[in-house]
């Protein structure tokens, strides 16, 4: 439970599909964060309005056509479960390296995560108040950390050997988030390690030899790109490309490739003028890079998630 709740500092309310919390004291609201909460762009919160509620700070938060990731839990495979806490380790690792912010006043309760259930992507619920829900981020991170490991041990369908191993990475303390991420997307991490989605499991198939498509996480409707070619080109001029992304001027009108070779996928930035990114990393352009389940492909800003199979 919310430790602010347990000290009576904050008052959860149900709202339909929706929630609130209720200030005890308004002298808690900080204004600064709540801010910078409404001017994150492609944010990675949940929406969040205040209101008043009986002279008391209203914090109403927007769930609309989320689902909280306690109850998607039942329903995921391992593969499913390591994306969604990859996008979650983004998203934290977004907050802590935002300056504004503070990851002790993330609620990290499994029904307060909430998901995009087609793409997976995963908003986080923010409090913008003196009172912290954490004393420091080393109890934010082994709080999570600790769920996340009980869930492995405890639910059977996700239960793998790449997810044990994962579980195991948990509770080394000398891996941080950001080295946690980096292992489960395929990028470097201290220690080195490997990668957790889209490789092979024990009685799993061969990675990549699916149809990819990228699915779009922070568009203002649903863009989905299904990869037909083995040589695929993604950009904003209908001319020049195999898919057209027309809802971000900043993509440029060719903007990558995706290839196919022997069941590998990799993405190549074609001198775009504002970068393409897989899971966070700024690629070199004209140098391919490989790409696999899961990813998190970034053109320009607007970010589209990587699904083969």
């Amino acid at each position: 439970m919310n430790a602010l709740i347990e000290k009576n500092y904050i008052k959860e309310m149900e709202c339909g599909s929706n929630f609130s919390f209720v200030l005890s004291d308004n002298s808690t609201f900080l204004s600064t964060e709540y801010k910078v909460l409404q001017s994150q762009a492609n944010s990675c919160f949940v929406k969040c309005m205040k209101m008043m509620f009986n002279g008391k700070v209203q914090l109403y938060y927007l769930t609309k056509g989320l689902k909280s990731f306690e109850s998607m839990i039942p329903a995921l495979d391992a593969e499913s479960f390591l994306t969604i806490v990859a996008n979650l380790f983004s998203d934290i690792i977004d907050v802590k390296q935002n300056g504004f912010l503070s990851c002790q006043n993330i609620d990290i309760a499994f029904e307060r995560i909430y998901v995009d259930p087609a793409t997976h992507k995963v908003s986080l619920v923010y409090l913008p108040l003196s009172k912290r829900i954490y004393d420091d981020n080393s109890s934010f991170e082994n709080e999570i950390r600790t769920g996340l490991v009980k869930l492995i041990s405890g639910i059977s369908t996700i239960s793998t050997s790449k997810t044990i191993q994962f579980s195991a990475d948990l509770s080394n303390g000398t891996l941080s988030i950001e080295d946690l991420f980096a292992r489960i997307r395929g990028g470097k991490s201290i220690g080195g390690g490997q990668s957790y989605i889209g490789q092979t499991d024990v009685g799993g198939g061969k990675a990549g030899s699916g149809l990819l498509r990228i699915i779009a996480m922070n568009a203002p409707s649903r863009v989905e790109i299904t990869i037909t070619k083995d040589e695929f080109v993604i950009g904003k001029k209908a001319e020049l490309c195999d898919g057209v992304i027309d809802f971000n001027k900043m993509i440029s009108r060719s903007h990558c490739r995706i290839n196919k070779r022997g069941g590998q996928h990799t993405i190549t930035d074609l001198q775009s003028a504002n970068g393409t990114y897989v899971n966070k990393v700024k690629l070199q352009p004209n140098k391919p890079y490989p790409i696999n389940n899961g990813d998190v492909i970034r053109l320009a800003n607007s970010d589209f998630q990587v699904s083969i199979g």
